[in-house]
């Protein structure tokens, strides 16, 4: 008999998303014993959804919203398995993911998916339609998915001397990921300092190598709708400086060195930052006095590290966020 697993996931007001997950997780093979929806936002017509396959438990904020780190806690303390399954809400699942991740799953491991992303609209289908029709553009005919964006670089161990095995970058390992409760448990849960864009998955995954843990990919595959921030535009400047700050200070390195090293050719901040100290040098181009983000404008050229930089609007609140980076 199989030991049974919860799977977790997080929502704000992509709701059609989880009406297709939901759909997805009840035609998996086995399905999941639970679904914890955290709802990141007050409740909406859907916050009892059910399903006749699994139960569902719908956990809310007391609060105005909740931050993705701590709904991300929220979900999995609330989970009552020993076997827990985080999922991303707009991921497109294989049917096999809870027995194939049941059976790679152990204790002091993280076991994720390979992850492609693919176009919106590509993403609306179910999983065998996805397949089938990436299997017939030649997209998935080798393993060398060229075509894709697809994310499985080996990224070192922090102690190099450790085999900890290959995995994705830390932001496509946690589209969907196991872990045992116990295990999860032992990290203190996703850091809930960090704030605004970028380095909460980092800074996860580098716990669980610093703890021993390994973590280790499935052959299983994941879609998922390409992130138009994944590449950290510019409007995230400060937030993700701040952030590689927080994490230098735990960790004794920054991580995410290809986006420093873009910022750094933008001059936005110091190129020694390695010897110097991390920090915001230059804001980007000042078009107005607004404080929101100008998201029809065009995007800059890329930069040499392959990382494209919209343009941002200064204000005297970002001016201050600035002197208190530095």
């Amino acid at each position: 008999m199989r030991s049974p697993i919860s799977a977790v996931t997080i929502v704000k007001n992509r709701t059609e998303k989880l009406i297709h997950l939901i759909a997805q997780l009840e035609q998996c093979s086995p399905t999941p014993d639970e679904l914890v929806i955290v709802w990141m936002a007050p409740p909406s017509g859907l916050s009892l959804i059910k399903s006749d396959k699994f139960d569902i438990v719908h956990k809310f904020t007391t609060q105005g919203e909740l931050p993705i780190a701590k709904a991300r806690n929220k979900g999995m303390q609330a989970a009552k398995h020993a076997n827990l399954a985080y999922l991303n809400v707009d991921a497109v699942v294989s049917p096999s993911l809870f027995k194939d991740g049941l059976l790679a799953l152990k204790d002091n491991a993280v076991i994720f998916t390979s992850v492609v992303f693919l176009p919106s609209e590509r993403c609306e289908k179910p999983y065998s339609d996805i397949s089938k029709c990436e299997q017939q553009i030649g997209y998935l005919a080798s393993n060398d998915d060229t075509l894709l964006k697809e994310d499985n670089n080996e990224i070192p161990s922090r102690d190099q001397e450790i085999n900890h095995g290959k995995f994705s970058d830390d932001s496509v390992c946690s589209t969907v990921f196991f872990i045992r409760k116990a295990d999860f448990q032992k990290t203190g849960g996703f850091d809930e300092g960090y704030a605004g864009f970028g380095l909460n998955d980092e800074d996860f995954f580098t716990n669980c190598r610093a703890l021993g843990y390994s973590l280790e990919q499935l052959p299983t595959r994941t879609f998922a709708p390409q992130r138009p921030n994944y590449q950290c535009p510019v409007n995230h400047l400060l937030d993700f400086v701040h952030n590689a700050q927080r994490f230098h200070a735990k960790w004794g390195f920054y991580p995410c060195s290809e986006v420093l090293t873009a910022y750094a050719e933008k001059g936005f901040i110091d190129s020694n930052y390695e010897e110097n100290g991390l920090k915001v040098i230059q804001l980007p181009e000042q078009e107005d006095d607004s404080s929101s983000v100008d998201t029809s404008a065009s995007t800059a050229a890329p930069s040499s590290a392959g990382f494209e930089f919209t343009s941002f609007h200064s204000s005297a609140k970002n001016q201050e966020r600035l002197s208190s980076t530095a």
